[in-house]
């Protein structure tokens, strides 16, 4: 066969069940100056052997690779792309399958449009026997959205090679979500695009890898550290942490120092900020002289003071409170560029947490960054006929980017510090962070404070937050 422009690579894990449609929704692509590329890694069932029947139907364009144990989607990825001969190349997951003009749409995008790195398109899901859930329309970059923070499927994005090649492929540390971290390795560096087509069907089923939101959520944090820390240099961002604490509840009287599973309040919250090693000063903002005297004596390398008995009324804003806080520090001699807005009535949030919202804002091009659970239940709203789905794909289970639900929890809010001088007419561009619900349980009346003790004493053989040693 000629030079392919297209490679096409199939990582199958024990998906043999699927393998076989997955496979010959290449066979039948329209546009046909493709190479395949199947990936037998370590699987126990009968990938192998259904591999090799396949590879045989288009022998001159398909070349089967055998993992004796499993190498794992990053490493096999970047086996996939040492090997490949196109200049364009798409993995397509054993358990999904392309529409039959996939390879069509995606290449003759990058062929029209030389600066493209990568295309996407929109896609369908199906159940474990293929029968259709609903569309995923994509937002449309530019259009439906300016922050491009809803990353690309990992399979089923078209890339060219030598962007691979040049960003490094994959992070072998981690094992999965190769298409977020390729998302952040390219956002900012090349353009990007997104077809409305839908161009793939898309498995959903229980051992789907997807399927494990909190593993899915820490590997886009180590994702994200990872970045990071290799594009830091010699100059990095100054960050202050600013941890509010107001103690003159009516309801909830001394809330902050009040004991929680034998801790005050607000020691959960500045143990987990001491734990983030890339915060330079914590600031404590109190209306109460008696939480400052409490970090005075249990965490003097902490600065606590009381702020203007104004700020602490029900109408003020957060950033007329950080504002004031800023300024006390500016005058102190610390100028910061990143400012982390804590609750102190959030006990339960980690330290990664944290540091995931710090990186976010470092990654994507937004003004902060809020932290938010996503949830998926059914709601309604109020419409001709009465009650009508606001999120109707979750009839069926199926979670739509378009119709996602994200309800604020208060575990971090992070600023870059110029945004914070800007006018009423300002219009930020917000990023966020997906925090587990219970990870992100707020305290906002005694019988809260009973339920994080509870949630707390649960957690109790985790490994204390607090470092022995502080930056100086």
């Amino acid at each position: 066969m000629n030079k392919p422009t297209i490679t096409v690579y199939v990582v199958s894990h024990n998906y043999g069940k699927y393998l076989t449609e997955a496979v010959e929704s290449v066979f039948a692509q329209t546009r046909t100056d493709w190479e395949l590329i199947i990936i037998d890694d370590g699987s126990q069932d009968d990938s192998g052997p259904l591999a090799e029947s396949l590879r045989e139907r288009e022998p001159g364009r398909t070349r089967v690779i055998v993992h004796s144990t499993p190498w794992g989607l990053q490493k096999s990825a970047n086996e996939a792309i040492r090997l490949a001969h196109g200049k364009y190349i798409i993995r397509l997951d054993a358990d999904d399958y392309l529409d039959e003009n996939a390879l069509l749409a995606l290449a003759h995008h990058l062929d029209t449009h030389d600066k493209t790195a990568l295309v996407y398109p929109s896609y369908v899901y199906v159940d474990e026997e293929g029968n259709q859930l609903g569309v995923e329309h994509r937002w449309r970059l530019g259009l439906d959205t300016v922050v491009f923070d809803q990353p690309a499927h990992g399979a089923c994005t078209m890339v060219r090679k030598r962007v691979l090649k040049a960003i490094g492929g994959y992070d072998e540390a981690n094992n999965r979500q190769d298409g977020y971290e390729l998302w952040l390795k390219v956002i900012n560096r090349y353009e990007v695009a997104q077809l409305t087509t839908p161009l793939f069907y898309y498995r959903q089923h229980a051992s789907s890898l997807s399927s494990d939101r909190t593993e899915l959520l820490r590997a886009r944090a180590q994702i994200k550290r990872a970045l990071v820390e290799r594009n830091s240099g010699a100059v990095s961002p100054r960050i202050l942490a600013i941890v509010s604490a107001k103690n003159t509840y009516s309801d909830m009287p001394n809330v902050v120092l009040n004991e929680i599973a034998g801790n005050p309040l607000i020691a959960y919250t500045l143990d987990a900020a001491l734990a983030v090693p890339s915060l330079d000063r914590i600031m404590v903002s109190t209306d109460d002289q008696s939480v400052v005297d409490y970090c005075t004596v249990n965490y003097p390398e902490i600065s606590a003071r009381v702020r203007s008995p104004n700020l602490s009324a029900k109408t003020v804003r957060e950033i007329d409170s950080l504002r004031e806080s800023v300024g006390a520090a500016e005058d102190a001699g610390f100028w910061p560029d990143i400012i982390v807005h804590l609750s102190v009535h959030n006990p339960l949030r980690q330290p990664e947490q944290i540091q995931k919202g710090i990186d976010t804002l470092l990654l994507y091009d937004v003004d902060s960054v809020i932290s938010v659970h996503e949830d998926q239940d059914l709601y309604y709203v109020h419409g001709e006929r009465g009650l009508e789905p606001l999120n109707p794909s979750m009839h069926r289970k199926v979670r739509v980017e378009r119709e996602a639900l994200y309800a604020g929890n208060d575990v971090l809010h992070v600023h870059w510090r110029d945004s914070l001088d800007e006018g009423a007419d300002f219009k930020p561009k917000v990023g966020h962070i997906v925090v587990p619900r219970g990870d992100g349980f707020q305290i906002k009346s005694q019988q809260d404070a009973w339920m994080a003790e509870q949630l707390i004493m649960s957690r109790k053989t985790q490994q204390p937050l607090r470092p022995q040693s502080w930056r100086s």
